[in-house]
């Protein structure tokens, strides 16, 4: 059994901070990396669609808004918004310490209960958006190979 000292200290402030500034530092590497990778696919596809300038915006809307990026940013958008609601009370620490104790967490701090929540809500936050652009990315990938046939039976 874990000292309630070192218990404190594993789900203290520090330990909410660490986890939101990993998560947040793996998006932001993230959506770097794929943004490049988007947009250079992006202006392949321009290029290969014979695009002007003036239609770029118009044409490449299609690639990064519809229905499921939608969805995909509705999600995570409710992900986030249910942070706060974590430390909303002393009526929610039951519910999240039988949560974290199902995940391996402490079932004796509430603290580390919401910890382990919020470690689940940001994992899917993170797995959405590596959907989401895989979901972009394909788009742009089957949009660039219909093209690229296109030229090649012309």
């Amino acid at each position: 059994m874990m000292a309630a000292g070192a218990e404190a200290a594993e789900c203290g402030r520090e330990a909410f901070a660490a986890v939101v500034g990993q998560v947040g530092a793996e998006l932001a590497s993230m959506n770097d990396a794929q943004k490049k990778i988007f947009q250079e696919k992006l202006t392949l596809l321009k290029t290969r669609q014979g695009w002007s300038d003036a239609d770029y915006v118009t044409n490449a809307t299609p690639y990064v808004q519809d229905s499921r990026i939608a969805a995909f940013d509705e999600s995570n958008k409710a992900l986030l918004g249910k942070i706060p609601q974590l430390g909303a009370g002393a009526a929610a620490a039951p519910a999240l310490a039988g949560a974290a104790a199902s995940i391996g967490g402490s079932d004796g701090d509430p603290h580390c209960a919401m910890l382990a929540e919020l470690r689940a809500l940001m994992g899917t936050v993170v797995e959405n958006t590596r959907a989401k652009w895989s979901y972009m990315l394909g788009k742009v990938d089957g949009a660039l190979d219909v093209a690229r046939q296109a030229k090649a039976e012309h």
